[in-house]
């Protein structure tokens, strides 16, 4: 037995393990933060959608919280700012790499579990970079088991392998809930990848302690579906609000299917 000074717990290396996972330190603060994440969450490029107008108008629609950034970040900073300044929306982080991290209520630590890059990869230099600079600035972390399944600019950013394989895709969901990971997310952002409903069942039976988020181009009736078939999170990619001509609108109809009858809190 060895003392673990960084939790003040005991490492056993006689076949048992150790006694507090690293990441599950990380996770007893996240998982209150189930209900801190909304049903529904459009995901927005700041490249596309910094004008602090459309953002008041998702709050007058009922919105608490928002999901910004993306492998667009050029305008990510100032974006994130103004929106905090002149709005209460809480406002979720998703960073590509340690120069897009700002202040925000909840920054995600994406670890792209199916990267074949050295730099995405859990322990890789864009993830420890990535974490390092959050935590300097004192935000709050929400480290994430991320899987990336589609054809996707994120797909070719990550240099992601989908995994095809559903029993290899819940076998890998099982093996990051037993390290220590409590929020799972797949990012299907490809109408030509479409999520099956039936899928969010067998994950969450395989990682029943895991938050899962799904990002995917779907309409708001199937995003109806996909949180009746288990889905904790639906994520709805940028892409569908930058090419319709009236972006509040189409926000308007998830909320009125995902978030309306039980509105989110924060």
């Amino acid at each position: 037995m060895v003392a673990c000074k960084s939790w003040d717990r005991p490492l056993d290396f006689a076949g048992r393990g150790c006694a507090i996972h690293p990441l599950e330190v990380q996770s007893r603060r996240v998982t209150d933060l189930r209900p801190m994440l909304a049903r529904f969450l459009p995901l927005l490029d700041p490249d596309h959608f910094r004008d602090v107008e459309f953002y008041r108008g998702l709050e007058d629609i009922g919105f608490r919280q928002v999901l910004l950034g993306g492998t667009g970040s050029a305008h990510l900073r100032e974006t994130v700012q103004a929106v905090r300044r002149e709005t209460s929306l809480k406002i979720v982080l998703f960073p590509v790499g340690p120069d897009s991290v700002c202040e925000a209520d909840l920054i995600v630590l994406p670890d792209i579990m199916n990267s074949t890059a050295h730099h995405a990869r859990p322990f890789g230099p864009t993830a420890i970079m990535t974490a390092v600079a959050a935590s300097e600035i004192g935000c709050r972390v929400l480290p994430v088991a991320h899987f990336i399944m589609g054809n996707s600019t994120a797909r070719w950013y990550y240099d992601a392998q989908p995994i095809i394989s559903p029993k290899v895709l819940a076998a890998s969901c099982q093996y990051a809930q037993i390290v220590g990971y409590r929020h799972l997310a797949l990012d299907f952002e490809d109408p030509e990848t479409p999520f099956d409903p039936g899928l969010a069942r067998v994950l969450k039976s395989k990682a029943p302690k895991c938050h899962l988020s799904v990002s995917n181009e779907c309409s708001p009736h199937e995003a109806q579906q996909l949180v009746e078939c288990g889905v904790d999170t639906v994520i709805l990619p940028s892409d569908c609000l930058e090419n319709t001509d009236d972006p509040l609108a189409l926000a308007h109809a998830y909320y009125r299917r995902l978030l309306a009858v039980e509105p989110f809190r924060v």
